[in-house]
C-alpha cells in the first residue's frame, strides 16, 4: 500500500511539473485557456488513473464483514460500560455540588458528603438510595439565633436549622424522599 501511494504521488509530482513547463513556454493568446483546461484534465486524469487501473483496490469478495461487525459490537459494549460509569459519576458530582450551593445559602458548609445514586433504567433500584453529610455553621454566618428553654435550662439554637430541618431543605430540593436524607452537624 505504501508502495502505491509513493508511485501515485510521484506521478501527480511529474505531471504538475510538466503542466507547469507547458504553462511558461505557451505563447499569449486566445488558444492559452483552452491548453489550460486540457493540461487540467491531465493532472486529473493522473490522480484517478492509478485507482481505476488496479482493480485489486476495489475487490470487496475478500472483506469479511461478520468479523467486522463482530469486533466493533465488542467494543461498543465496552465503551457503553464505561460510559454509564462516567454518566454515573458525573451525576453524583453534580448532585454534591447542587447540595453544597442549598447548604451555603443556608450558611453552612459540607465536611463530608456520600451519596449512593444508580442511573442503570434497566434496574429496578435505579435513583437517589441514601445521601449522608456531615456539616458545619460557617464561621461568618449571619442567621438569627433564638433561645429556646428546655426545662430548666437555656440553650442557644438557630431557628428552623436543626438537623431533620436540613434534611428536609435537601430532600424538597432535590425532591426526594426525606429518609434517604442524613445529616449530622458538627460544631
Amino acid at each position: 500500500m505504501i508502495k502505491f501511494l509513493s508511485t501515485w504521488i510521484g506521478q501527480i509530482t511529474i505531471s504538475v511539473i510538466i503542466v507547469s513547463i507547458f504553462e511558461m513556454i505557451l505563447p499569449s493568446g486566445n488558444l492559452k485557456k483552452y491548453i489550460k483546461v486540457v493540461l487540467g484534465v491531465y493532472i486529473v486524469y493522473c490522480m484517478i488513473s492509478p485507482f481505476v487501473n488496479n482493480k485489486k483496490l476495489f475487490d470487496l469478495e475478500d472483506i469479511n464483514l461478520d468479523k467486522y461487525w463482530e469486533n466493533t459490537s465488542s467494543q461498543r459494549g465496552v465503551s457503553q460500560e464505561s460510559m454509564d460509569k462516567r454518566l454515573e459519576q458525573l451525576y453524583i458530582e453534580e448532585l454534591k455540588k447542587n447540595i453544597e450551593a442549598k447548604l451555603n445559602e443556608n450558611g453552612y458548609e459540607i465536611i463530608k458528603c456520600k451519596i449512593d445514586a444508580t442511573l442503570n433504567n434497566k434496574n429496578s433500584n435505579a435513583g437517589i438510595h441514601n445521601i449522608n453529610l456531615i456539616i458545619k455553621e460557617k464561621q461568618n454566618s449571619n442567621i438569627e439565633i433564638d433561645k429556646i428553654e428546655i426545662g430548666n435550662t437555656l440553650e442557644m439554637e438557630k431557628s428552623n436549622e436543626t438537623s431533620e430541618g436540613i434534611e428536609e431543605i435537601i430532600a424538597n430540593y432535590l425532591e426526594i424522599n426525606k429518609d434517604t436524607v442524613s445529616v449530622k452537624i458538627k460544631s
